[in-house]
C-alpha cells in the first residue's frame, strides 16, 4: 500500500513539473524564438526566389510552346525547333524546383517549432517533374512539324491552281495543264497527311473540283469547243462558291490538330503553374514574423 502510495505521489509530482513548464519549446528561450524566426524568414524567402525563377522559366516555356503552335498555321519556323527551346525552359525550371523543394523542407520544420498547429506551404513537384514535362513537349515538336507540312502542301496546291488560272487568262491552255499537274502533286502529299482531319474532306473535294473544271476549261480551249467550255465555267463557278468555308475548314483542322497534339502538355504544365503559384501564396499568407 506505501508502495502504491509513493509511485501516486511520484506521478503527481512529474505532472506537476511538466505542466509549468511552457507548451512551446522555442518560448521558454527568446533568443532562441527570435534565431528562428530569423531562419524562418530566409527559408521563406529562399524558396519563394525559387518558385518564381521556375515559374519564369515555365512562362518562357508557354511562350515558346505557343510560338510552336502559330508556326503550324502560319510562316516557315519549323514547329519542331520551337517547341525544342520550349522544352529546354521547364527542363531548366527542374534545378529552382529542387532548391524550393529543399527550402520547403526545411521551413516546414522550423514552421512546426514555431507554431505546431500551423499547416507549413508544401511542394509535390520535383525537378523530375520538369523534365518531364520538358520532354512532353519536345515530343509535340514532330507532330506539330508534319502538320506545318500539311499546311504548306496546301498553301502550294493553291499557289499551283492560282499559276494555272494565270496561265488560261493568258489563253495558254498548255501552260495550265501543267501547272494543274503540280497542283495535283502537292494535293497528293496534303491527302497522305490529312488522314483522320475531320474537316479536311471538305476542303480537298473542294480543291479538287476547283481543279477539275480548270482542267476541263483548258482541254475546251484546246479542243475549240464552246459547249464543253461554258459547263466547265459553270462548274468552275459552282466549285467557288464553296471555297470560303474550305479556306475556313483548312483552318479549323490545322488548329485543331495543333491543340490535340499539344493538349496534354499544355494541361500539365498548367497544373504545375498552379501548384507553384498556390505554394507561394502560403508562403506569402504565413506571416510568422510581426
Amino acid at each position: 500500500m506505501r508502495r502504491l502510495v509513493a509511485i501516486l505521489v511520484a506521478v503527481a509530482v512529474v505532472a506537476l513539473l511538466f505542466g509549468a513548464r511552457p507548451a512551446d519549446p522555442a518560448a521558454a528561450d527568446p533568443v532562441r524564438l527570435a534565431a528562428l524566426r530569423r531562419v524562418d524568414a530566409a527559408q521563406a524567402a529562399e524558396a519563394d526566389a525559387a518558385l518564381n525563377a521556375a515559374q519564369d522559366l515555365m512562362d518562357e516555356g508557354l511562350l515558346e510552346a505557343g510560338r510552336g503552335q502559330a508556326a503550324v498555321l502560319g510562316g516557315d519556323d519549323d514547329p519542331a525547333a520551337i517547341m525544342d527551346r520550349a522544352a529546354l525552359s521547364f527542363e531548366a525550371a527542374a534545378n529552382p524546383i529542387e532548391v524550393a523543394y529543399a527550402a520547403l523542407t526545411d521551413l516546414a520544420w522550423t514552421v512546426r517549432v514555431l507554431d505546431p498547429e500551423r499547416a507549413p506551404p508544401t511542394l509535390t513537384l520535383r525537378g523530375g517533374d520538369m523534365v518531364a514535362l520538358g520532354a512532353q513537349w519536345r515530343a509535340t515538336g514532330l507532330p506539330l512539324s508534319a502538320t506545318a507540312d500539311l499546311r504548306r502542301a496546301a498553301e502550294e496546291t493553291l499557289e499551283a491552281l492560282g499559276h494555272a488560272l494565270a496561265a488560261l487568262a493568258r489563253d495558254d491552255a498548255a501552260g495550265a495543264l501543267d501547272a494543274l499537274a503540280e497542283a495535283e502533286a502537292a494535293l497528293e502529299i496534303v491527302r497522305a497527311l490529312a488522314d483522320e482531319l475531320a474537316t479536311m474532306p471538305f476542303w480537298i473535294g473542294t480543291v479538287e473540283a476547283l481543279m477539275a473544271a480548270t482542267s476541263d476549261i483548258a482541254e475546251a480551249v484546246l479542243a475549240g469547243d464552246p459547249i464543253a467550255l461554258a459547263a466547265a465555267q459553270a462548274a468552275y463557278e459552282v466549285a467557288m462558291a464553296d471555297a470560303i468555308r474550305a479556306d475556313q475548314a483548312l483552318a479549323i483542322a490545322l488548329g485543331e490538330e495543333a491543340a490535340r497534339i499539344t493538349g496534354p502538355a499544355s494541361a500539365a504544365s498548367g497544373e504545375a503553374q498552379r501548384q507553384v503559384a498556390a505554394t507561394r501564396a502560403a508562403i506569402d499568407a504565413l506571416s510568422i514574423l510581426p
